[in-house]
């Protein structure tokens, strides 16, 4: 009798432990890696303790959320098969030229551990997908459009996209962070510009071509009138050189042709010897009695003939 009921008490125990085990499964969620949990209790409210990644009881009257800590990625999109909503989820801008453009734009954000509370208060049993769908879009649109009127929508096509997505970043950093949503970057992607904003691009970018056509045109000239002066110098150098030594040649020349007809002309004899006024001449000895011997030689010759020395 007394074995029976050890049995029947060991058997009850077991199944208690057992349907206990089971309901502890059966109550048990994972937080998994990557997330941090909040566990809300209808009784109590909202536990102050944020749950790290392990498996958690989750009783009756209980609720777990979960948020993503790793970054996550929302995008708002024209194409109705991408984004969080399928369907036409772009962004429309209006920019300084008053220019409304939908762009494709995503949104880089996470949830730190220690936000999750924030983002319970904030947003209460909402599901991330439903915050990035509904709070982050509305409020990427208000930062897109408070920043857009600084720009125009050609600026945006191109050469700022990159200024206008760090100002928009910045934008939306500060409305999103007393919610608890730390936001990474903002960025802008794909434009599909209306007929009419398309014409204005077309037209500006017409200008832009005429004008570095333009400027193309000014810098081959500027280098065509440079290049004209250097040859324009070296010519004139060339020229004055040229006629230097024609110059020089026709001299060389002329005092060639008159030493030629003196040479021509003359008899044979040196010329008298002539003096400049107080000009001083040294005569050698040999020159002096080469003298003396003519004179002597003519004034004989004078007195044959008769005539007075």
């Amino acid at each position: 009798m007394k074995l029976k009921t050890l049995l029947a008490s060991v058997g009850a125990t077991a199944a208690l432990g057992l349907a206990g085990w089971g309901f502890y499964e059966a109550r048990s969620q994972w937080v998994d890696a990557g997330y941090v949990g909040i566990l809300y209790d209808a009784t109590t409210g909202v536990q102050p303790a944020v749950i790290t990644p392990r498996r958690v009881f989750v009783g009756w009257r209980q609720k777990l959320y979960t948020y993503p800590t790793k970054l996550q990625s929302a995008k708002y999109v024209q194409a109705t098969d991408e984004g969080e909503v399928k369907a036409a989820d772009g962004i429309l801008i209006t920019t300084s030229d008053n220019a409304n453009t939908t762009f494709d734009v995503a949104v880089l954000y996470r949830v730190r551990s220690e936000d999750a509370l924030t983002v319970f208060t904030n947003f209460g049993p909402t599901d991330v997908q439903t915050i990035q769908s509904t709070h982050i879009r509305r409020a990427v649109k208000d930062a897109v459009n408070e920043i857009g009127p600084r720009y125009d929508i050609f600026e945006l096509m191109g050469p700022k996209r990159q200024q206008f997505s760090e100002a928009a970043t910045q934008g939306l950093q500060a409305r999103m962070v007393s919610k608890g949503i730390t936001v990474e970057g903002v960025y802008l992607m794909t434009a599909y510009p209306t007929p009419e904003t398309m014409e204005k691009i077309n037209r500006r970018i017409n200008q832009y071509t005429e004008y570095e056509i333009a400027v193309l045109r000014q810098q081959i000239a500027e280098v065509a009138r440079q290049s004209n002066v250097i040859k324009a110098q070296a010519q004139t150098k060339a020229r004055r050189l040229v006629s230097a030594t024609a110059k020089d040649k026709g001299i060389t020349q002329l005092q060639l042709e008159a030493d030629e007809e003196a040479i021509e002309k003359w008899n044979g004899q040196l010329p008298a010897l002539r003096t400049a006024p107080g000009q001083t001449v040294v005569i050698g000895g040999d020159a002096l009695t080469a003298r003396l011997s003519a004179q002597s030689n003519n004034a004989g010759n004078n007195a044959g003939n008769g005539e007075q020395p």
